[in-house]
């Protein structure tokens, strides 16, 4: 949960770093959507562990990570969403290649064929695919309408596990649920309308 706070800090950055204004609708919006997020993670079967704060830390920097992504994308203004795909991913592997190498390691003899396509896969489709589409689709939406969509990862996780894993829904996170797609809608509903 704690990394879907991501949104907020864009929202609560956004006028501050992209000059938006930030509408008494939006910020509603935006705490529903928290409050339906908050009755599907109570429900979900998330216990506490030893280490559950150090996972709401470590959600909470990726949280600002996600933000600082988002609002930093909004200034790339030469590069096509292809190109900056390339650039991110690449960064990506640019900075964990190290860490992983010194961490855990690199055996050769663990990799199989099975597991390089399977990362290919996930690279290709998952990561450059998914990425394309989120930094094309940004150029043409503002940093808070950006971060009230992000609600939707989490949202759509939920019907996937509902729908294909066949886990149960409770009334309390089909509430979260609704209250959720909801604040979306009505967030992103009458808004500005292109001139001309």
């Amino acid at each position: 949960m704690s990394y879907y706070f991501a949104p907020v800090l864009v929202i609560m950055l956004s006028p501050l770093v992209l000059k938006e204004k930030l509408s008494l609708k939006k910020a509603l919006c935006i705490g529903i959507a928290l409050l339906g997020l908050y009755l599907i993670m109570q429900n979900s079967g998330i216990g506490t562990t030893e280490n559950h704060l150090l996972g709401i830390g470590y959600g909470l920097i990726a949280a600002g990570f996600y933000a600082v992504l988002t609002l930093v994308n909004k200034f790339i203004w030469e590069l096509d969403g292809l190109a900056n795909t390339l650039l991110q991913l690449g960064l990506s592997v640019a900075m964990l290649f190290p860490f992983v190498l010194f961490t855990e390691g690199f055996n050769f003899s663990l990799v199989t064929g099975n597991t390089v396509i399977l990362m290919l896969v996930l690279g290709i489709f998952h990561g450059g695919v998914g990425f394309y589409m989120f930094f094309a689709g940004m150029r043409g939406l503002k940093g808070q309408s950006i971060a009230v969509m992000s609600y939707i990862a989490p949202l759509t996780s939920l019907l996937i596990s509902t729908l294909v894993v066949g886990e149960k829904m409770s009334l309390q996170q089909l509430i979260g649920a609704i209250l959720w797609i909801g604040s979306i809608w009505i967030g992103e509903a009458g808004g500005e309308k292109p001139k001309g």
